[in-house]
């Protein structure tokens, strides 16, 4: 017997996924598929969500979530639902923060909650519990904690790296935040500045970064505070095609602009994106959690 190929695996997959019903949601994290599969009949390889995300020749989106019953709840997490996820290039999502987010909106959108009330969900997924938080206007996720990649030095000069970028005419000094991934924050003087930046050149940092590190280039709003939050315009760079990262970004951002201006009360920040604004809070115990509106663009089926 001859063993089926590879592309017919994935024909005989792509067939038995016809009829299944999907939701398409967006926002400033990117647009997801997103699969209710409370009976497990959702069955996905890599390849297969890398076909259905493709924009020309599937469905088109920047990742897929498949949000799965919990079979046996755990009273340690009191989750009632699992996600998995994949990135568009059809490699499994290095982190569920903005599946999570993504898969509370599912729930409102499916009114398995309620969709004007505020609510907080546990998420189960490979990589441990996540929570989100459902309000009308925002979703929230406890995005996990920060530190500086040089404490000492972030402390007394409040920056550690060199950038300098396509559009800039010098170096500018920079952070180096991680939170869930590198990210090194920059300030420029003006909006026009941070609008002359090509992001399409990748930054060059000194020294050289050691690991694949975000690049958030950033100007203070002005006034920097509005009812009690502080406010900053970000544009980012990221080396990573299929990157999901612009939440844990903007974070990066705001705590670099709290560090800078020495203004440890300002907690929450408004950040204004060129996909949309992402609101962070700084916790104590250097805790963050992102909130971000999200849309239900389409109802589809494959």
């Amino acid at each position: 017997m001859i063993a089926p190929s590879p592309a017919q695996d994935d024909n005989r997959g792509l067939h038995d996924l016809t009829g299944t019903r999907f939701v398409k949601i967006a926002g400033p994290v990117g647009d997801w598929i997103v699969f209710y599969d409370p009976t497990d009949s959702v069955q996905l390889t890599d390849t297969l969500a890398a076909i259905l995300c493709d924009r020309i020749a599937g469905v088109g989106a920047a990742g897929i979530v498949v949000v799965r019953s919990v079979r046996q709840q755990s009273s340690a997490t009191a989750a009632e639902y699992r996600l998995v996820a994949w990135e568009a290039n059809g490699q499994p999502a290095p982190n569920m923060t903005e599946p999570a987010r993504v898969a509370t909106c599912l729930l409102a959108v499916l009114k398995k909650i309620a969709f004007d009330e505020t609510s907080h969900h546990i998420f189960d997924t490979d990589f441990g519990p996540i929570t989100t938080v459902y309000t009308p206007s925002y979703i929230g996720v406890d995005i996990g904690s920060w530190e500086f990649s040089d404490s000492e030095t972030a402390v007394a000069a409040g920056s550690d790296v060199l950038v300098m970028a396509a559009g800039l005419l010098d170096p500018r000094p920079g952070l180096s935040i991680h939170i869930q991934s590198n990210h090194v924050t920059v300030a420029v003087e003006t909006l026009d500045e941070l609008e002359s930046i090509d992001l399409e050149q990748q930054p060059s940092l000194e020294p050289p970064a050691p690991r694949l590190t975000g690049i958030n280039f950033v100007v203070p709003e002005d006034p920097l505070m509005s009812s009690g939050m502080g406010q900053l315009r970000l544009r980012n760079y990221t080396e990573k095609q299929h990157a999901h990262d612009l939440a844990a970004a903007a974070a990066a951002a705001s705590v670099a602009l709290q560090h800078w201006s020495g203004l440890d009360q300002l907690n929450v920040w408004n950040v204004a994106t060129e996909h949309g604004d992402i609101v962070v809070q700084v916790h104590d115990q250097n805790r963050l959690s992102t909130f971000a509106k999200l849309t239900r663009v389409f109802y589809g089926k494959l």
